[in-house]
């Protein structure tokens, strides 16, 4: 990385022309301008299992956006017993895909993964206002686990809610909101991954790709009738490129963040070992999270504990294992002293986070780790068993000088 008194002129920025920028962090700091704006006004979202396609503005350099899915379920008909999958509320986004200036699938995640990954980094935020029901456990307003934080509306009419694995009490309308905080930047302050998008040659896209009624009710029982009537919102907080002393100046943005989500199935009892697409020379990983599901129907979180987690950690090469835990407790121990959220009581959820404290020092270099895999050990075998594997990296962006 550059530092804040680097001062280099290129040719070229991420791959996109940029004549008369200067690379200058120092300068950069001292004069930009936060903005907020909306990337897409609201509008009727595109429909239960359609997306949306966001075209961002080439303006500025772009560090975050904020996508905000509000409006209203109505349940009617005879609802038996419907319920809901554990997909609800937070993969009503199933992906949220960022491509820009050429590299695809910047960010390709769940919305259950977006909002892990904004527990993590958000130091600041927690999940300890309200409470509500996950299947048949009921969670008290005031204590972690849910990962609903205030102004989140899983979904209320009346006395009653929609909860994840829950059956449908009633008929009714059901108020909706639910807001993801999608980290195009690794860092906010240095803006390391920012992008640049001052260009007409800049090309920076958000597709929100929506779930099926069949991911979001496990089951619909009798004549339920269940229509949405949902709006999206995106907004985009990005920093003006200030003139400075004749030149434009930018700060270092010789490096792009990725934050991609695959599934790996398969899963068996003993220690399963998936290896880490994507890996190699010139990337270095920040982050490494994964939750286990069981089940067809509905697919089932397999909570972080003891009784279900034998051995997890990451490894490479043949058998180096820089960072383990004896069974499932204890990484969910150590995530909540992190993050002071239980990110794996429900969700199952749980995260290695080389980038917390020392980024530089700690994020592993994966041009020097063969066989990069991470290893999940399962006490028993689960029935239609996967996992969803969450890989935070830094890699080089092409830049000319």
């Amino acid at each position: 990385m550059a530092s804040n008194s680097a001062v280099i002129s290129p040719i070229a920025i991420q791959g996109v022309a940029s004549p008369n920028i200067t690379i200058d962090p120092a300068a950069f700091y001292a004069a930009t301008r936060r903005m907020r704006f909306a990337a897409r006004p609201t509008q009727a979202f595109a429909g239960i299992g359609s997306q949306d396609l966001v075209q961002l503005r080439q303006t500025g350099i772009v560090a975050s956006l904020e996508c905000r899915i509000s409006g209203t379920i109505v349940v009617g008909g005879t609802i038996g017993t419907t319920t809901l999958s554990y997909e609800w509320p937070f993969n009503l986004v199933q992906e949220f895909r960022l491509s820009a200036n050429g590299q695809s699938n910047l960010i390709s995640m769940r919305g259950l993964t977006c909002r892990g990954l904004e527990l993590v980094t958000s130091h600041d935020l927690t999940d300890n206002g309200g409470g509500g029901t996950f299947g048949a456990t009921v969670v008290a307003s005031g204590t972690s686990g849910l990962w609903k934080i205030p102004g989140d509306d899983w979904g209320t009419s009346g006395v009653n809610n929609l909860n994840p694995g829950a059956n449908v009490a009633a008929v009714g309308t059901y108020t909706v909101d639910l807001t993801y905080f999608i980290p195009v930047a690794a860092d906010p302050v240095s803006l390391i991954g920012a992008i640049y998008a001052q260009s007409a040659a800049t090309n920076l896209t958000l597709t929100i790709q929506y779930a099926t009624q069949a991911q979001l009710f496990s089951a619909v029982g009798g004549a339920a009738t269940i229509a949405y009537n949902l709006n999206s919102f995106v907004t985009a907080v990005a920093y003006s490129i200030p003139n400075v002393g004749g030149k434009f100046v930018v700060p270092d943005l010789t490096q792009f963040h990725q934050v991609n989500e695959t599934r790996s199935l398969g899963a068996t009892q003993g220690l399963n070992q998936p290896l880490l697409p994507g890996t190699g020379v010139g990337r270095r990983l920040m982050r490494l999270a994964a939750n286990g599901y069981s089940g067809a129907t509905p697919p089932t979180p397999i909570a972080l504990n003891a009784t279900n987690y034998s051995t997890v950690g990451w490894a490479y090469g043949g058998n180096d294992q820089p960072e383990s835990y004896d069974n499932g407790q204890s990484l969910r121990a150590s995530n909540v002293r992190l993050t002071g959220v239980d990110l794996g009581g429900l969700w199952g959820w749980g995260v290695w986070d080389f980038a917390n404290q020392f980024a530089l020092r700690d994020v592993i270099d994966e041009g020097s780790t063969s066989d990069l895999r991470i290893q999940l050990g399962l006490v028993a075998a689960p029935t239609n068993g996967y996992f969803q594997i969450m890989q935070e990296t830094l890699f080089a962006a092409p830049v000319g000088a």
